[in-house]
């Protein structure tokens, strides 16, 4: 069985261990969280750093010239260098090393809230622009609301392949999509059922449309690991047309 370690902040499973039983605590803090925290001290740290330089730009104009130039300028490269390594840390809880619930975490604190900010900065109400860039953040909040669900089931394909070694891709996600239907609990609020039954076939639906574009690849594990991978190459391919994200 395992041991679930929620944050206590935002109750999401940051990690888990092998347990007696099914045990879920709720101590620490996630990276996410943590990245938070720390971002949010920063900022308290420069206001109060932009305090003591505004008393003195009139001594020191070039000084100040530089200051700010390097304050404007680093929060757009933090985003855009967790823009570039989106598709890495992706790869990195496919390998086992991190949570989907944390990297997704800290993609909607560290990408998606900000985008919103900064098409708020950078258009007009009345910019036909502002609507193309708003749509394309939306796309990537539907894609995060069934991310995880979608990574739990490509996990059980997975443990469905490695049973046996003969079984193709396709059956696979189908035995998955049809024991997971078969065995929703009974024992829950009719909404609820119909959430989970929703999801279920969301995820099937996903997972059978990015195999159909991977089905070349000849290794099953390659081919997966490409399947599991690909909403988030899509997302990073999003954000990336957003004219504050753009190269260059």
């Amino acid at each position: 069985m395992v041991k679930y370690n929620h944050c206590e902040k935002c109750k999401r499973i940051y990690s888990t261990v092998a347990w007696v039983g099914e045990v879920h605590s709720y101590n620490g803090i996630c990276p996410s969280c943590m990245a938070g925290e720390q971002q949010e001290n920063q900022m308290q740290q420069e206001s109060a750093e932009d305090h003591i330089v505004n008393k003195y730009d009139t001594e020191h104009p070039e000084r100040m010239e530089d200051i700010h130039g390097s304050t404007q300028s680093s929060p757009i490269q933090i985003e855009k260098s967790l823009l570039s390594s989106l598709e890495q840390k992706a790869n990195e809880v496919f390998s086992g090393g991190g949570s989907i619930d944390v990297l997704i975490k800290e993609i909607n604190i560290g990408l998606i809230d900000k985008a919103k900010e900064r098409i708020e900065e950078t258009f007009q109400s009345f910019d036909a622009k502002k609507i193309d860039a708003q749509k394309v953040v939306d796309y990537v909040e539907n894609t995060f609301d069934y991310l995880s669900e979608y990574k739990d089931y490509m996990d059980n394909v997975d443990i469905k392949l490695q049973g046996n070694r003969k079984m193709k891709v396709k059956t696979a996600i189908e035995k998955v999509f049809k024991e997971s239907m078969a065995n929703m609990p009974k024992d829950v609020a009719k909404d609820v059922l119909l959430y989970k039954k929703a999801m279920l076939k969301t995820v099937f639906g996903k997972a059978v449309k990015w195999y159909s574009i991977y089905s070349d690849t000849k290794d099953v594990l390659e081919l997966t690991k490409k399947m599991v991978l690909h909403p988030f190459i899509t997302i990073q391919n999003k954000l990336s047309t957003l004219p504050f994200y753009a190269s260059g």
